[in-house]
């Protein structure tokens, strides 16, 4: 059996910044997006939904239906998520009916077709591509949540630019994005292909969201499609002061029971892991060091895709037999980032894979165990860690898990 250090479960409290009355804020958006704009009764307003695990999407979504038909307008939903869910239009609306807004669940039409339409080309020579849902449409409200993106860096991350340009730009767009983002900076290119999409959209606004540090949904704000460009770095920065981060910045082995699209779109967010300049090598842009990747699982709700894995050195049998190679490998190719799909070494169990890794830390191993980087409120630090989590504890708790060791070899609950 592996020699564990003593291991310690680390729990502290995030500031609360809860929003309570998430019904009221997303209809008074809502219907301020419809007083913008003279529509006819009846009038098909999309809102464009996109595949992650947002925080109280579902209660804005359905908020923000039951606002459209109480106007008397027929609400649709558009799948705005690039090449999610294997490309295909019924793998977009079983990724909607997954995360609980989808047609059946909202009863509500869904417009998910993959076949996009030529806009223009910005000025690099990109061309701009839009879901041909989009077009037949009266008004379109984006719902998306902002944070920083797992490879992008600039004022332009993940957000209301970004879904309107790859999401809706569906699986031809999203490549072409990608690979043009490869010789242009991608905020510049994004910034170019918005005017084009809002020339050839009829896009009344966005929901932008805003999570705490507990991934709980804390501000909604409505932007009409002309503050887009200019507000969504603002809150950009906003969403960056509350991203969630590891106890410690040295880290020999970072042990992460789950990963998920609904988590990261890289499955564990780059961001806290520390690999978002390089998928093996923390860099010194990078806010935290982390030497070694240890994924022990894949989240039901990611449906197989287990983009993300690639980040990771070592994982289990176990984890394998959930992947859908061909989901992983269709959403790494589109996003140009084949080695995000790449296969880590396989062992069979824990026992095998922390033996290995153990041999390549030091005698005083920096160990950190998280079940996802999107739960970061209890989380197992190794002895080596003590005296630097301790500083931000705060009104937490750290204590000595003597029965660590027996609970991870056993398969038995840790979190």
């Amino acid at each position: 059996m592996p020699t564990l250090p003593s291991m310690f479960l680390f729990e502290r409290r995030f500031p609360e910044s809860l929003l309570t009355d998430v019904d009221g804020a997303t209809r008074e958006i809502v219907a301020r997006f419809c007083r913008s704009t003279p529509l006819a009764t009846g009038a098909k307003i999309g809102i464009a939904v996109g595949s992650r695990g947002i925080s109280g999407q579902s209660r804005v979504i359905r908020a923000a239906v039951a606002e459209l038909k109480e106007r008397s307008f027929q609400p649709v939903l558009i799948p705005a998520m690039g090449s999610h869910g294997g490309a295909t239009a019924e793998g977009q609306t079983g990724v909607l009916e997954t995360l609980g807004v989808g047609p059946a669940a909202l009863d509500v039409p869904c417009s998910a077709t993959m076949e996009t339409v030529a806009l223009s080309k910005t000025s690099h020579g990109v061309p701009v591509h839009v879901s041909k849902a989009v077009q037949e449409l009266d008004g379109l409200i984006l719902c998306n949540r902002i944070k920083p993106h797992t490879r992008f860096t600039g004022d332009v991350q993940s957000g209301l630019l970004k879904m309107l340009t790859i999401g809706l730009g569906k699986h031809v767009g999203a490549a072409t994005y990608h690979e043009a983002a490869a010789r242009v900076p991608f905020d510049e290119l994004i910034r170019h292909a918005v005017r084009i999409v809002l020339d050839g959209v009829p896009c009344l606004g966005g929901l932008a969201l805003i999570e705490n540090q507990r991934k709980q949904l804390a501000e909604i704000h409505g932007l009409s499609a002309d503050e887009f460009v200019d507000r969504e770095p603002e809150l950009l920065r906003r969403a960056s002061d509350l991203v969630a981060r590891l106890p410690v910045a040295e880290v020999d082995l970072l042990i992460v029971d789950e990963i998920g699209k609904e988590i990261s779109g890289t499955g564990m967010d780059t961001n806290v892991v520390g690999r978002k300049y390089n998928d093996h090598v923390s860099t010194a842009n990078d806010w935290c060091q982390t030497a070694l990747i240890y994924v022990r699982g894949l989240t039901e709700a990611t449906q197989g895709n287990a983009n993300g894995i690639g980040m990771a050195e070592f994982t289990r049998r176990e984890a394998l037999k959930r992947i859908d190679w061909r989901k992983t490998t269709v959403n790494a190719m589109t996003a140009r980032h084949p080695t995000s799909a790449m296969c880590p070494i396989v062992y069979e169990d824990d026992r095998e894979v922390l033996e290995a890794a153990l041999q390549m830390c030091g005698a005083s191993p920096r160990i950190v165990h998280v079940r996802s980087t999107g739960q970061l409120e209890r989380v197992y630090l190794s002895e080596a860690c003590v005296e630097e989590a301790r500083q931000s504890l705060g009104d937490g708790r750290l204590s000595m898990q003597p029965e660590y060791c027996e609970r991870i070899f056993s398969g038995g609950p840790l979190f």
